[in-house]
């Protein structure tokens, strides 16, 4: 997706959280759009920081101080609606519930973490178990190769 569409998708999350919040809605369904809004401002955070293809650095069209520019713009509105949701939050249902909610967050980020590491770690092991397959695999035909050849020699006399 473009930073734009992902800046609007978690845009319209925030406006929904400010909207439950003032009607005093559950703080389930309060939590779940903060969710979606969270998602959303770490996707574009993700964007900002991804290296742009060949491609996209050749012939993106923009400025670089253009979309330097925007970027900024989506920084800080994200960073405002950040700031807001905690005020919301805070006020509706206590300082407790924004603070439990960024202390799960930094626990469900450490376990990705891990689990992508832990995914790297078994692509690593899985090529190298395949690559010492195919070198065994090798080795064992070189061997059955040398060992036929041996055979039929000492058959046909020379040696």
């Amino acid at each position: 997706m473009d930073p734009i569409s992902i800046f609007m998708a978690a845009t319209a999350a925030f406006n929904t959280v400010k909207k439950l919040v003032e009607a005093g809605q559950e703080i389930e369904s309060v939590l779940g759009q903060i969710g979606t809004w969270l998602g959303k401002a770490n996707e574009l955070a993700e964007l900002d920081n991804k290296k742009p293809s060949i491609f996209a650095r050749i012939g993106g069209g923009k400025s670089v101080e253009q979309e330097a520019m925007e970027q900024l713009q989506r920084r800080e509105a994200i960073r405002k609606q950040h700031l807001e949701l905690m005020s919301m939050v805070k006020l509706a249902y206590g300082p407790q519930a924004f603070e439990d909610l960024m202390v799960m967050q930094r626990q469900i980020k450490l376990k990705r973490e891990r689990q992508r590491i832990h995914q790297q770690q078994r692509r690593r092991d899985m090529i190298g178990y395949a690559l010492a397959a195919v070198v065994l695999a090798l080795g064992v035909w070189a061997l059955w190769g040398m060992v036929a050849t041996a055979i039929e020699w000492k058959q046909n006399g020379v040696g």
